[in-house]
């Protein structure tokens, strides 16, 4: 089922690619395994003090990315349903660590959905504990 979520996603991704970029590409950018990197890669940022990040953009994409990691969990049944909810939970309560519920008081100044107040899953109203440089407060 994994792999049929992921053709699915590579067929989105190739609408925006040119021919020569879709007859290259044989694995989706946000895939369901490559979107569990991300939302890793994110969070060990952060539990590390941001090395290298400083771009509140990426930091929002990685929030899209944790969207699709939901729509990825709903879509599954049995235990690959199982495997990654668990997998999902312990990452998500690693995230919880480094961040603070503020109601999107921090991202609402970049992310439109959150200032006029249409984003509410939990990972949205939550800010970084510790801001890389750059960012405003």
């Amino acid at each position: 089922m994994i792999r049929v979520l992921d053709l699915q996603r590579l067929a989105v991704e190739q609408e925006s690619r040119t021919p020569e970029q879709a007859a290259q590409a044989k694995d989706p950018i946000y895939g369901v395994l490559s979107s569990f990197a991300i939302w890793e890669d994110l969070i060990n940022d952060m539990e590390e003090g941001w090395p290298g990040q400083d771009f509140v953009y990426t930091y929002l994409n990685d929030l899209t990315v944790r969207d699709g990691l939901e729509e990825y969990c709903e879509a599954l049944q049995g235990t690959a349903h199982t495997k990654l909810t668990h997998t999902l939970d312990r990452l998500d309560e690693r995230y919880r660590a480094v961040t603070h519920e503020d109601g999107g008081a921090q991202l609402a100044q970049y992310w439109r959905p959150l200032a006029e107040g249409n984003e509410t899953r939990w990972w949205w109203t939550r800010g970084p504990n510790d801001l890389p440089p750059g960012w405003c407060r």
